[in-house]
């Protein structure tokens, strides 16, 4: 699974800024924008940053507004006001409250551990330690479902899809 662009749209549907990453999905907007107006309500605010996913995927996050189009196989994802206006958690002090709807990934040696949802505080999210020999880090984002995970990398300035899901063998790395 792979993000393919990203967009910020207004209240009317416009595109505001477009950021293509891997293909050209703007003629897809037509169809999305046709689909919002269709369903609109006051749950459901069109503006905002999209993310675009190569596949089609159940969000199983209350925080997070998406359409899903399993004949096209993509999934649209509105990102967090606060978590965008926060420019992606990348500028975060420990004294700071996490937003609504952000959550943690706590990786072991570089692979995934579990992900703490609704996370209280950044001193709680601000894990870079090393102990017993491995080092544990803690990432802010986006839980998507139980097996996937959005996050920003701030040094390559992307958002980046997680698998949370991974079978790794602690025993084997401890050497």
């Amino acid at each position: 699974m792979e993000i393919i662009d990203l967009f910020e749209l207004d209240e009317n549907a416009e595109v505001l800024n477009k950021k293509e990453v891997k293909s050209n999905t703007y003629s897809q907007l037509k169809l999305f924008t046709e689909d919002y107006k269709q369903r609109e309500d006051e749950n459901f605010n069109i503006s905002g940053q999209w993310i675009v996913l190569d596949e089609s995927l159940e969000i199983n996050n209350k925080y997070l507004n998406y359409v899903k189009y399993e004949d096209k196989d993509i999934t649209w994802i509105k990102l967090p006001e606060k978590y965008v206006e926060d420019n992606y958690m990348v500028n975060y002090e420990a004294d700071d409250q996490c937003p609504l709807g952000i959550d943690v990934l706590i990786k072991e040696d570089g692979y995934p551990l579990g992900v703490i949802t609704g996370c209280d505080s950044i001193k709680q999210a601000k894990v870079d330690n090393n102990l017993d020999g491995h080092n544990y880090k803690g990432d802010l984002g986006i839980k998507l479902n139980n097996d996937y995970f959005l996050t920003f990398n701030q040094e390559n300035e992307e958002f980046k899809i997680v698998k949370t899901n991974v079978d790794w063998d602690r025993g084997r790395r401890t050497i």
